[in-house]
């Protein structure tokens, strides 16, 4: 897995040892969302479709993500405005799988737009982020290859 983070974007390549259409079920079904994600977490995977994420931060804080789903092409492009409750504009989420071969391929996690929010904030939440992703998406090769 490669993370990257700049001012404004994260991006995470990984590798799965599955075909797309495997890991595109279990990023958009909801009872497999609810294996690898947890049942704080609700996705409508359709376009206009609505996402939401119930969890507690470090403080112990209530926080609700919200999101809609702006593209949905099956099985190899998901993209979704991303934002908490308190953040003045979303940035936007986006999945993109790429066959490397028969049962390899290649997940690029963008999520991107964060100078929406205040400067003096947004590099903990970008590493916040990156390390949440990082984090969900070895639960969903955990997944996948049980």
């Amino acid at each position: 897995m490669k993370v990257g983070t700049t001012a404004d974007r994260i991006v995470i390549e990984y590798d799965i040892r599955q075909a797309p259409q495997q890991i595109w079920a279990a990023l958009t079904a909801p009872e497999a969302i609810t294996a690898w994600w947890g049942n704080h977490v609700s996705l409508d995977a359709k376009a206009g479709g609505a996402f939401r994420e119930e969890w507690t931060d470090e403080t112990g804080r209530r926080v609700v993500t919200t999101g809609t789903v702006s593209r949905f092409e099956p099985p190899e492009f998901l993209e979704l405005t991303w934002a908490d409750e308190d953040w003045p504009q979303p940035t936007q989420v986006s999945m993109v799988l790429d066959p490397v071969a028969e049962t390899k391929t290649l997940l690029r996690l963008e999520h991107r737009g964060w100078s929406v929010l205040p400067a003096d904030k947004r590099q903990r939440l970008i590493e916040q982020h990156a390390a949440g992703w990082h984090h969900h998406l070895r639960d969903l090769e955990a997944y996948l290859g049980r």
